[in-house]
């Protein structure tokens, strides 16, 4: 019976952390206790729903948590022209930029 539930545990914590939030990471601290790390691109609510998941009726504090933005924008040569007909030479012309938000929150279930 002891050695079911670590499996029943880790099992309910893949199946939990792949439902909803991105990633899902535990990592077992000296004092015995678990984080867990979720990693979220859609928003917070996905990765505090997956930590209820995770902890069901405890509850979890909030260990750490770490918004990560990036800005992407590429540029390219292009031929322009002008009123009178005439062709200029390659000028740069610049694509929108993109955003990218990674959350990350990191979790501790409480104790019963």
């Amino acid at each position: 019976m002891n050695r079911l539930v670590p499996v029943v545990f880790v099992l309910l914590s893949v199946i939990a952390g792949c439902a909803s939030a991105d990633r899902h990471s535990v990592a077992d601290l000296s004092d015995g206790s678990s984080v867990h790390t979720l990693h979220c691109r859609d928003g917070w609510t996905r990765c505090y729903r997956s930590a209820q998941d995770i902890c069901g009726s405890r509850g979890f504090e909030e260990v750490e948590r770490v918004v990560d933005g990036k800005v992407t924008s590429a540029g390219h040569l292009a031929r322009l022209h002008s009123i009178d007909g005439s062709t200029e030479d390659f000028a740069y012309s610049e694509d929108p930029r993109n955003e990218v938000f990674e959350r990350t929150v990191t979790i501790r279930c409480n104790q019963d």
